[in-house]
């Protein structure tokens, strides 16, 4: 989880949801990818871009949370 002030920046496309949401990969300055998502609110570490994305598509379609 990341710390307060803590920069991170947007490195994939932002994804609508099937809830009307947003979701994303965030990288920071360390390398440390997030899964991001205004619909549900997830914010969690992933374990690699590909994986990141894999998330990111399959999530995008899923999540049925409003932002």
């Amino acid at each position: 989880m990341a710390g307060m002030g803590e920069y991170r920046e947007i490195v994939s496309d932002i994804l609508a949801t099937a809830g009307g949401g947003q979701a994303w990969i965030e990288m920071n300055l360390a390398g440390y990818l997030t899964e991001r998502c205004t619909g549900c609110g997830i914010d969690e570490e992933a374990e690699s871009l590909a994986q990141a994305l894999a998330w990111l598509t399959e999530h995008a379609a899923a999540c049925t949370a409003g932002s």
